[in-house]
């Protein structure tokens, strides 16, 4: 049927697209826009230092559950100001280790020996014994074999730096309780 209009309508919308986009390209080739966040730091004169690898891991395989900053939900153990107790003892070490999704985690052994050394040091420092020695792949490679009861292994290493007196009270490695549901 000559002149439907059923067939008139696509092919006006198609022609007012065209239109549409040739009148801005003049715009767009004098002030191309953008979102991208290292276009919008570089146009305001901020230089962005780039992440480190141990960073990196921690970003996409830890953060999204301790935090950017080492904290977040209640239900989640607290690595700022926290974890360093762990490194104090043979047994608080090897816990960090066999910790599920770290011993898990389908990262090399050096990614995760990397990664534990840069959150103690970046979030628990304080915390960390004197004589901290860092993890190694070597040492990661065996220690992420065993697999652990993680409430019952971190209680008894909680018991043991309490009454090796590395900690204050077992309060300071407490878990929240906070019901999920």
């Amino acid at each position: 049927m000559r002149g439907d209009r059923s067939q008139r309508a696509p092919a006006a919308r198609l022609a007012a697209a065209v239109l549409a986009c040739a009148a801005s390209a003049p715009v767009a080739a004098q002030a191309p826009a953008s979102n991208v966040p290292d276009v919008v730091a570089e146009r305001a004169g901020l230089r962005l230092a780039p992440m480190s690898r141990p960073a990196q891991t921690y970003a996409t395989n830890c953060q999204g559950c301790h935090g950017e900053l080492g904290a977040s939900a209640s239900e989640i153990p607290v690595l700022a100001g926290r974890v360093g107790y762990f490194a104090r003892t043979a047994a608080g070490r090897r816990y960090l280790v066999q910790v599920p999704n770290v011993a898990l985690n389908p990262s090399s052994d050096a990614d995760i020996a990397d990664v534990l050394n840069w959150l103690l040091r970046t979030y628990s420092r304080a915390q960390l014994p004197p004589d901290f020695e860092p993890y190694t792949a070597a040492e990661v490679a065996v220690l992420r074999q065993a697999r652990i009861d993680v409430n019952a292994v971190r209680a008894r290493v909680v018991d043991e730096l309490v009454t090796a007196r590395q900690i204050p009270s077992a309060d300071a490695l407490a878990l929240a309780h906070t019901p999920l549901y």
